[in-house]
């Protein structure tokens, strides 16, 4: 998870950001991806203000809570994220199924053969890369240039990657 702390009228503080840092790392077991954190701590007259802005799963999550001290409004920050996220993987689960579970798979018949490829992130540079440190004439991979699954292989000298196009 990664954190990045702002203070508005006040000093900035380690042991307040590590306090922060410590709860608010509880949430990340909610998320599959990476996590972003930006947490803002504001001092207003007699008010201590925390506002966190969560990203990840292409979600983004903002609360913002104030109290007396600012220990408190991290403590009601942290809690208001947590339903909040619960809510939001509740409403996720009951759009898709998990993946995993009893799933349909093709049976294989004379003629084919059926083989699943793990398929890695890869930018065009790192896929090219290890395609030629290897043997096999096919490679497969999710291109983060593109945002597509792509493949290289070769015919003959050449090596050709194909980018799938929707018509």
């Amino acid at each position: 998870m990664e954190f990045h702390f702002t203070f508005k009228g006040m000093d900035s503080s380690p042991a307040i950001a590590e306090y922060a840092e410590k709860k608010f790392s509880k949430l990340e077991k909610y998320f599959y991806g990476p996590v972003h954190a930006q947490v803002i701590f504001k001092r207003e007259k007699f008010r201590e203000i925390c506002e966190v802005i969560l990203t990840g799963d292409g979600e983004r999550i903002v609360v913002k809570e104030e109290t007396d001290d600012i220990y408190s409004s991290i403590d009601f920050a942290y809690e208001s994220l947590e339903k909040q996220v619960k809510k939001l993987k509740e409403k996720k689960k009951e759009i898709r199924p998990p993946r995993g579970g009893t799933e349909a798979r093709p049976v294989a018949s004379p003629g084919y053969t059926v083989q699943e490829v793990e398929v890695s992130p890869l930018s065009t540079e790192e896929a090219f890369e290890i395609f030629r440190k290897g043997k096999d004439t096919v490679f497969l991979f999710y291109n983060t240039d593109y945002d597509k699954v792509c493949c290289l292989y070769r015919a003959g000298d050449k090596e050709i990657m194909l980018v799938p196009v929707l018509s």
